[in-house]
C-alpha cells in the first residue's frame, strides 16, 4: 500500500529454527532466560530493533561495508544501507547522525504450531487471519470453540496440549495478501489451521514454547561449568509471524540516482537496489541463512520470508 507520504509493505515469515529473542537479564522461575514478549497479550514476538539491525547488518555486508552497520565511519554515508537505515558516526568530538527512512513493527505471531491428537496443528486468530488477507469479520469465535479453517468433516473434537475443545468446519476464500495462497509453504498448513480466541490463543502460545536447558563451558578446561546449567525457551520452529515495514515516500528524493548504481553481491549475482525495502529486503532474505537473536551458534534464529520479497 502506498500514498504519496509512505508505502507500506507487510513481511510473512516462517521459523525454520527456534528464534531466541532474550530479555536481557535471568528470572527466578520455571525458565531462567526468557524472551521478549507483547505487553498488553503476553504473547512473544520479536522486536523491531531486532529486525532492523539484523537486516541493516546483512545489507553492509551484501554491499561489502560493515562499518556501514555500526558506529565506525563507512566508506562514504552517501550509501543505500546508511540512508536507508540511518547512521551515526562519532569522530574525536564531532559527532554526525541521519534518521532512517525505514520503520519496523514487531513481529507478531500469525500461526503457532502446536502438537494435537489430529497431529501437527496451527493455531491462530480472527484478527491475526484478517492481517494476512482474509475476510473475518463476520466470524465471532466462540471463547471455548475452535474452527477449522477448510474443514470438510462433520463437527468433531480436537485435543490441543491440555485443552479439549470443540471444532467447528467453516470454509472461506484463500487469502490475498502477497501471493500466498500459492506458496507451497502455505499449502502444506492451509488444511490445519484452527482459528481460537484470543483468551485460548495466548494460553496454548505460552504453554507450547520450545524451552531447553544448557550449561556453561568453562572456556580453559572445555569442560561443563559447576553449578552453571540454565534453561532458555524459544518461539519455535515453523512458527509463522508478520511485521509491517513502511517507507518514508516524503524524503525519497535522497535515495539519490548514484546510490541507485550502487552495486551488491547476492547469490553470485550482481545487483542493484532501487528504493529503500529494496535493501529491506535484500537483508531480510540473509536472515535464512545467518538467522536472528541469540543463541545462533546452537542451531537457533533462522526464518524464511514466505511473502513480501517478491519484488526483488
Amino acid at each position: 500500500m502506498s500514498n504519496e507520504l509512505y508505502s507500506e509493505e507487510k513481511f510473512i515469515f516462517m521459523t525454520l529454527d527456534p528464534i531466541h529473542i532474550g530479555t536481557g537479564g535471568t528470572n527466578l522461575g520455571i525458565v531462567d532466560n526468557t524472551i521478549i514478549r507483547e505487553a498488553g497479550s503476553n504473547i512473544p514476538i520479536i522486536p523491531g530493533t531486532s529486525l532492523s539491525g539484523a537486516a541493516k547488518m546483512y545489507a553492509a555486508m551484501l554491499m561489502g561495508d560493515l562499518d556501514a552497520a555500526g558506529s565506525k565511519k563507512p566508506k562514504s554515508t552517501e550509501n543505500p544501507v546508511s540512508y536507508t537505515f540511518g547512521y551515526i558516526n562519532s569522530s574525536g568530538s564531532k559527532q554526525t547522525s541521519k534518521a532512517g527512512v525505514v520503520s519496523f513493527s514487531d513481529a507478531r505471531i500469525v500461526l503457532f504450531p502446536v502438537c494435537s491428537s489430529e497431529g501437527t496443528i496451527w493455531v491462530t486468530t480472527r484478527a491475526m487471519l484478517n492481517e494476512i488477507g482474509f475476510d473475518m469479520k463476520d466470524l465471532g469465535p466462540d471463547e471455548e470453540k475452535a474452527y477449522h479453517l477448510g474443514g470438510t468433516d462433520e463437527n468433531s473434537k480436537i485435543k490441543i496440549g491440555w485443552l479439549f475443545i470443540d471444532v467447528e468446519n467453516i470454509t472461506i476464500e484463500k487469502p490475498k495478501l502477497g501471493g500466498l495462497a500459492e506458496k507451497d509453504e502455505w499449502k502444506v498448513v492451509e488444511q490445519k489451521i484452527y482459528i481460537v480466541s484470543d483468551k485460548l490463543f495466548t494460553q496454548i502460545v505460552n504453554d507450547n514454547l520450545e524451552t531447553r536447558t544448557s550449561v556453561a563451558i568453562n572456556p580453559e578446561t572445555g569442560a561443563a561449568e559447576d553449578q552453571a546449567l540454565f534453561t532458555y525457551e524459544a518461539i519455535p520452529r515453523a512458527t509463522w509471524l508478520i511485521s509491517t515495514v513502511i517507507q518514508d515516500d516524503y524524503k525519497i528524493e535522497g535515495f539519490s540516482d548514484s546510490m541507485k548504481e550502487d552495486k551488491y553481491k547476492e547469490n553470485g549475482k550482481i545487483n542493484c537496489w532501487k528504493s529503500p525495502m529494496d535493501v529491506v529486503r535484500a537483508g531480510f532474505k540473509i536472515i535464512e541463512f545467518m538467522g536472528i537473536g541469540g543463541m545462533t551458534t546452537r542451531g537457533f534464529g533462522r526464518m524464511k520470508i514466505i511473502s513480501g520479497g517478491e519484488n526483488q
